[in-house]
């Protein structure tokens, strides 16, 4: 599960947070404000006997700078955006009622430790960690301590469950799945190195493609007009549109196989009733016989 804070929405002179949740099954959004954020850490704080010093996750200041007004609301994004990224990671509140009930799930929802992964759902799992990677990069940029904590927290885990879970009896499959994960560690390892100021020339292009500088990369009329940042949107969106196409495919081939498995049994059902068929026939046969031999010695 992954939440980000793409954009707020100005309802009747009030700010509201655009919070988008991605579950494993199914993805949604809510609008909260930030007193809706303070709400929820004074309830959590007075069923946890506690105060709000002690609470373990801070909201960001609530200074007002109305002449920088956009500024003040990207900082509060970002910390927003932290703030519940760190609480659905923590074992001891991601299940308080107040924070369930906070991103709108269902009362029974539980957050539940990290699946087994199988090969199954090994790509599934791959294919989340990559999208989660992502969303750390537009989320946190070049802030490398946070960076680091998030990826340390959230992904390194999973990236382990997928080295464990990589061998298969197919040795072809296994070597792919081992590149695959070769690549997730070689873009963490970019997020997680600063730029040096001469170098944000060819960082800003980087993203474009895999040689120093995006040399072995193809510009286009689409990416030109680009800065690193877009690019990286851009990539996102490319990737996003892949994946869904990926599921579409999955989906047409499971019905496939669907129908495969149905047509397969009919045949069976089919060669069943031909083989009762053939049965009667040749019980019907040798009736026939016995009676021919009948008639013969009558006659």
């Amino acid at each position: 599960m992954s939440i980000a804070i793409p954009t707020e929405i100005d309802i009747d002179g009030s700010t509201y947070y655009q919070i988008d949740i991605k579950l494993p099954l199914r993805s949604y959004s809510i609008k909260k404000r930030y007193s809706d954020f303070e709400q929820l850490v004074d309830t959590l704080c007075h069923d946890l006997g506690i105060g709000h010093k002690d609470f373990p996750y801070a909201l960001p200041g609530k200074r007002i700078n109305w002449l920088n007004k956009y500024n003040v609301i990207e900082e509060r994004k970002r910390g927003l955006t932290e703030f519940l990224n760190a609480m659905i990671s923590d074992r001891a509140l991601q299940n308080e009622c107040e924070f369930i009930s906070f991103l709108q799930l269902p009362k029974n929802f539980k957050f539940q430790d990290r699946p087994q992964v199988n090969n199954e759902n090994w790509h599934e799992l791959y294919r989340k960690v990559k999208s989660e990677l992502f969303e750390l990069s537009k989320t946190y940029g070049s802030n490398v301590i946070k960076l680091k904590e998030q990826i340390r927290k959230s992904i390194q885990p999973s990236i382990t469950d997928l080295i464990t879970s990589s061998a298969t009896e197919d040795k072809v499959e296994s070597q792919r799945r081992r590149d695959m994960i070769s690549q997730l560690q070689s873009k963490i390892d970019e997020m997680l190195i600063q730029p040096q100021q001469s170098d944000v020339q060819s960082f800003s292009r980087v993203l474009g493609g895999g040689g120093k500088g995006g040399k072995d990369a193809k510009e286009t009329e689409e990416t030109l007009p680009l800065n690193n940042k877009e690019l990286l949107q851009h990539q996102v969106q490319i990737h996003q549109t892949q994946d869904q196409e990926l599921e579409q495919l999955r989906m047409i081939i499971a019905r496939q196989r669907q129908i495969g498995e149905t047509i397969s049994t009919e045949v069976e059902e089919q060669n069943a009733m031909l083989d009762k068929f053939n049965e009667e026939v040749e019980q019907t046969t040798d009736k026939i016989k016995q009676a021919r031999r009948r008639t013969r010695k009558i006659l």
